[in-house]
């Protein structure tokens, strides 16, 4: 009985360390993903933002002209 106990715990140790190990790689893969978004917005606003500059200039410069 004293193996079966000993290897149990050695077995269960080995799972909590597994689990933590892959709940710390998720919460790392998480963060990656919501810098990725943040980063995806701020392009996706910066480019709209120049696409309408761009598009309000031309038709304020053609009356002018």
């Amino acid at each position: 009985m004293t193996v079966l106990a000993i290897f149990l715990l050695i077995i269960g140790t080995l799972l909590v360390l597994i689990g933590a190990l892959l709940v710390f790689i998720g919460t790392f893969l998480i963060v990656i993903g919501m810098i990725l978004i943040i980063a995806g917005v701020a392009l996706i606003a910066a480019g709209t933002f120049l696409l309408i500059r761009k598009l309000l200039g031309r038709d304020r410069t053609r009356p002018r002209s």
